[in-house]
């Protein structure tokens, strides 16, 4: 989440970041604090907030998908005004 430059939400139960695009928040998402791994139906859940498909998400927490190409299929799909 870091590299691609979520923001941490506080006071909340559960981890909540938010990813900004020139100041305006574009995404926010919440996940358990718990250590467990998470099950692709909430990584389906996690990247539909993230306005992507589960194989986008997965491909940037692999580091083959950048935050420059996030940024454009955001911009592509309208999600960026």
């Amino acid at each position: 989440m870091k590299k691609f430059g979520f923001q941490e939400v506080f006071g909340s139960k559960h981890e909540a970041v938010s990813f900004f695009v020139h100041g305006k928040k574009v995404a926010t998402t919440r996940f358990s604090r718990s250590h467990r791994d998470l099950s692709d139906k909430i990584l389906r859940l996690i990247a539909k907030e993230l306005w992507v498909q589960l194989s986008d998400l997965k491909k940037m927490y692999g580091c083959t998908k950048g935050l420059d190409e996030y940024v454009v299929h955001l911009e592509r799909n309208g999600y960026l005004e």
